[in-house]
């Protein structure tokens, strides 16, 4: 019989207010089978964290709250503050009431994530650190938006490759391109080891509805990178020839991108047309997904999404998905699966985008495959096989 683990997962970067299906999957997966899961987080997650986690399996997870985190900034000047304040206090709560966890898991691989982890196995806390990498941050020059905030995050993400290669156990990926980038930065080929991501299948499949409010819809962080300024593109010529369609976007990112979002949606005369939720909790989202006949997601850099959590969950909606053609999109989406242009040819992407508006039959052929597809990810039994690695890999300290 498995022996009883004591685990600890951080993710004080508060990754996930929008969806906290990455977290709560594995949490509440290895909770289930008979291990005891703590849960390190920032106050702005408390609520979500409540309904996601501790409501569904209140005796075998803990969720710990950092003092000072009720909010969170938009400014990147006030996340890197919040960001360092949270490594500094750490310390303090995890010494004081937390045990010694057999490993400790990342939610991110960001400094914030990373460093209570460190603070733990230096001071004999922690026995083994399991290091989530699941994307690759390219250099500045290959990235849209700010340079300045770029290099910060390419320095940060080098820095916990750095940190990952000398201090983790083993380090989990989700794609062979982030595998192959992580072996080239010196990480040994038999420390890393593949898991995937999932969905919380039983929040969407509770979701249906048959009434389309929307033509289409977008479910991301509202930034250059996935294509936003794009999409508003692509829907200003949808608009011209049906003037009456809708566009339904969803999520959040840095206030200055935001705000430019909203005037460039003003400046093309389509605030009619572009319904900008912003945040949403995850049942609204889901209703927004099924009322939606389409989804456009136009993200331009393979480093962005190893997994694309957003479009599996759209797939698994019964959306078809109108993407770019990345190359990362080979190890995951199988043909056929996604209807995908070039990067940045509006053109095709807007007579794509018409075509299956105006071709319902075509729509429910790509919905049933896409729907077929992407449910087969569910994140109990992706959790469950994580673990089973997880204890060969530290089986001499289980015995």
């Amino acid at each position: 019989m498995n022996r009883r683990l004591k685990i600890l997962y951080i993710n004080l970067s508060g990754i996930g207010i929008y969806s906290y299906d990455k977290p709560a999957g594995r949490i509440l997966g290895w909770s289930r089978i008979n291990n005891d899961v703590f849960l390190l987080a920032p106050q702005l997650n408390s609520e979500i964290i409540k309904k996601e986690i501790l409501d569904k399996e209140k005796s075998r997870v803990q969720a710990i709250f950092l003092p000072f985190t009720k909010k969170e900034t938009g400014s990147t000047f006030g996340i890197i503050i919040s960001y360092f304040l949270r490594i500094l206090i750490s310390p303090l709560i995890l010494f004081k009431k937390m045990p010694i966890f057999n490993f400790a898991v990342n939610n991110s691989p960001f400094l914030v994530d990373i460093m209570p982890i460190l603070w733990l196995k230096i001071f004999g806390r922690c026995k083994h650190w399991i290091a989530l990498i699941d994307n690759i941050i390219p250099a500045p020059a290959k990235r849209l938006g700010n340079r300045y905030i770029n290099t910060l995050v390419y320095l940060e993400w080098r820095l916990a490759i750095f940190l990952a290669h000398h201090f983790a156990t083993a380090v989990f990926t989700i794609n062979p391109e982030v595998k192959k980038e992580l072996m080239k930065l010196g990480i040994p080929g038999s420390k890393i080891h593949y898991s995937q991501c999932g969905l919380l299948l039983d929040k969407i499949i509770c979701s249906p509805t048959n009434k389309k409010l929307y033509d289409a819809c977008y479910l991301g962080r509202i930034t250059e990178n996935k294509g936003i300024f794009d999409l508003i593109l692509v829907w200003k010529e949808i608009v011209r020839i049906k003037p009456l369609v809708k566009l339904a976007v969803i999520g959040s990112g840095r206030d200055d991108v935001v705000a430019e979002f909203k005037k460039r949606i003003v400046e093309a005369n389509l605030e009619s047309n572009i319904i900008y939720f912003g945040f949403v909790k995850s049942e609204k989202k889901y209703e927004i997904l099924y009322s939606s006949k389409l989804f456009i997601f136009l993200s331009k850099v393979d480093a962005e999404e190893a997994w694309a959590i957003s479009l599996m969950e759209a797939l698994a909606c019964g959306l078809p998905a109108l993407t770019y053609n990345l190359k990362i999109y080979n190890h995951i989406y199988g043909e056929g699966i996604l209807q995908k242009s070039k990067i940045s040819d509006i053109n095709s992407v807007v007579n794509k985008t018409l075509f299956l508006l105006n071709n319902e039959k075509e729509r429910d052929i790509l919905s049933k495959k896409g729907m077929s597809f992407a449910r087969q990810f569910d994140w109990f039994k992706i959790a469950e096989e994580d673990l089973k690695k997880i204890r060969k890999i530290i089986l001499n300290d289980l015995n």
